[in-house]
């Protein structure tokens, strides 16, 4: 055996070795990032679930509901905590929405008392709509899109449309609270509302059809009663937005009521992100 071929065997050895050590790097380089992302995408779902209670509240303090003071104030706690903990690590700073929130919740946050009813509904949505872009922001970056995990087909329904529907809810619950608050719904919020519960009963039902069709597949009993109870509690939602705010002539539902209405059907739905993100935990540990 002549040098010439062990250098070319020894080479070739080498180079194979070489590519595993760095597609083994490289697999666990990406794990990481996904343990990460989920972190980051479980925080920031709670920063964007208090900004939208905080949303609804001051819709009802809008209308003159003072009562609800004492609940802006404990969420602006609450949502200044989360905010300073995520701004303790630098991932999160890398992403241009970071930047546009803090920037934009800090001036709401203080000028949120003398807003209108209108332009605080505006800049909490737009403010929300934002976040929403920057959780896809930490799903694409840290590998949690369905490229990169073929064993959850519905992971981008996580992300996008389940999230979606649950934010149509949620500026439904900040509308009807402070139009209950009033009793009053005039021309503009009717048709808002209306608007909304069409929205809220279109996409829900692609979304909830979609998860059922992904969990042929899973077989999970769980999610099938979670699918059943978020479908029972959006189907009612809407049904009360249609018959007690906007196709009546006097408005008696309590305001405090409602909003808690509201909030069981993104409770509901939130159950369905929340499971499925365990799940998904689950297979990198």
């Amino acid at each position: 055996m002549n040098i010439t071929y062990l250098v070319s065997i020894v080479l070739g050895v080498s180079l194979i070795t070489l590519l595993v050590y760095f597609v083994i790097r490289q697999k666990k380089k990406i794990k990481r990032l996904q343990n990460e992302g989920l972190s980051l995408i479980n925080r920031v779902k709670n920063l964007i679930s208090n900004i939208q209670k905080h949303r609804g509240w001051s819709s009802a303090y809008a209308r003159g509901d003072t009562s609800v003071l004492a609940n802006i104030q404990a969420l602006q706690l609450e949502i200044e905590t989360i905010t300073k903990g995520l701004e303790s690590e630098n991932k999160i700073k890398s992403f241009d929405r970071w930047a546009g929130y803090v920037e934009h919740w800090g001036r709401l946050s203080k000028n949120v008392l003398s807003l209108s009813s209108d332009n605080s509904f505006k800049q909490h949505t737009q403010l929300i709509g934002n976040m929403l872009y920057l959780l896809e922001d930490v799903a694409e970056k840290h590998f949690l899109t369905v490229e990169a995990l073929p064993n959850f087909p519905m992971v981008s329904l996580l992300w996008r449309e389940l999230l979606h529907v649950s934010e149509c809810v949620g500026q439904s619950r900040a509308l009807g609270t402070g139009v209950a608050t009033v009793k009053v719904c005039n021309r503009v919020e009717k048709i808002r509302l209306g608007f909304l519960r069409q929205k809220i009963t279109e996409m829900s039902e692609i979304t909830y059809a979609q998860l059922k069709e992904y969990n042929r597949d899973q077989s999970s009993a769980e999610l099938n009663i979670l699918i059943e109870k978020s479908s029972k509690q959006t189907r009612y939602l809407c049904s009360v937005i249609e018959h007690e705010l906007v196709d009546c002539e006097q408005i008696k539902l309590d305001a405090k009521n409602y909003f808690e209405l509201a909030t069981q059907a993104m409770n509901a739905l939130n159950e369905i992100f929340e499971m499925e993100l365990k799940k998904i935990e689950q297979n990198f540990q």
